[in-house]
């Protein structure tokens, strides 16, 4: 075959890849299909045995800096609630609209030492509440005196995915489905040297917050199902 036959095969054969990469490209926003997420609305400032402790915010560890937030995330809602016993539960959540590899959500394990603090132990586990179960991480970290046990889960779509690639595939199919999913990122914290009473009253502080919210709300920081961890 002479070179410039086989040259213009080549870019023949480049230029419909391109195109068809082009034409396989998601376009359609899962966030653009259903009613709008406004956090601050959603999640209620008192229920269960909680209240918000608005002067107590500043405890909470912001994930990014302000421009990486604002460049990731759609809406981000965080709040410090207080029980009778005075006992202390730090929400996070950011949403983002778009879970496209330029802007998915980030880790706590990756966020916390980021900010100097330690990251001294991470499970896997499933939080078990009335509304069904949901595969969560857990970590312990400390910044000198402070030992914060976190609890987090992350959505995508309707789905919560599990650790791994469960993430990844969860996205590549709704890609392939011309579709390009939201994502939320659900986290709870506790100064508490004790982690698992730490753990113990986030469960319970998730499971008083899902029972005070509607169905439809409840899905979308719990999907609509919840999957076995891979």
């Amino acid at each position: 075959m002479k070179p410039i036959i086989k040259n213009f095969l080549l870019l023949t054969l480049m230029v419909a890849a391109s195109g068809l990469a082009i034409a396989m490209r998601p376009t359609q926003k899962i966030a653009e299909m259903g009613p709008p997420v406004k956090l601050e609305a959603m999640v209620p400032k008192t229920f269960g045995e909680w209240r918000e402790e608005p002067q107590n915010q500043t405890l909470i560890v912001d994930p990014q800096q302000t421009e990486l937030i604002d460049r990731i995330y759609t809406q981000t809602l965080s709040r410090t609630y207080i029980n009778l016993e005075g006992y202390r539960i730090m929400l996070s959540i950011a949403y983002g609209s778009d879970q496209s590899d330029a802007k998915q959500v980030h880790k706590p394990e990756v966020c916390y030492p980021a900010q100097g603090f330690t990251l001294k132990n991470k499970q896997y586990g499933r939080m078990l509440t009335p509304n069904g179960d949901i595969p969560v991480t857990r970590i312990e970290t400390s910044l000198g005196q402070r030992n914060e046990p976190v609890t987090y889960w992350i959505t995508v779509a309707n789905q919560v995915v599990g650790p791994g690639l469960d993430k990844k595939l969860t996205e590549m199919s709704f890609g392939l489905r011309g579709q390009i999913p939201d994502g939320l990122l659900f986290r709870l914290s506790s100064i508490d040297r004790d982690s698992g009473q730490a753990f113990e009253k986030q469960n319970i502080f998730t499971a008083q917050l899902l029972a005070a919210l509607p169905p439809e709300q409840q899905k979308r920081f719990i999907g609509n199902h919840h999957r076995e961890q891979q």
